[in-house]
């Protein structure tokens, strides 16, 4: 699998869908993505997150993201921010 993440970053991207955690991505290429975390798909030998914004599913390649915030959440503790 080309571009792989570390088990760490793999393991946020776990709690953020497991808690469906409102979130906001900031991809390398410094684009911005928002919504609610649901689920890791793999495509093509390649890990994409699905982000719900509105009616809208948002997939982003987990090997594109840059900083990952957990934002707004409740109970506070759910939320983070972590760069990598």
């Amino acid at each position: 699998m080309a571009n792989n993440i570390s088990c760490e970053a793999h393991d946020y991207f776990e709690i953020v869908c497991m808690r469906r955690s409102l979130i906001e991505i900031t991809t390398k290429e410094n684009k911005k993505y928002h919504g609610i975390a649901t689920d890791i798909k793999l495509v093509e030998k390649r890990e994409y997150l699905n982000i719900i914004n509105g009616n809208e599913v948002q997939q982003v390649l987990l090997s594109d993201v840059q900083k990952l915030e957990a934002v707004r959440n409740i109970p506070a503790q759910h939320n983070f921010s972590i760069t990598w």
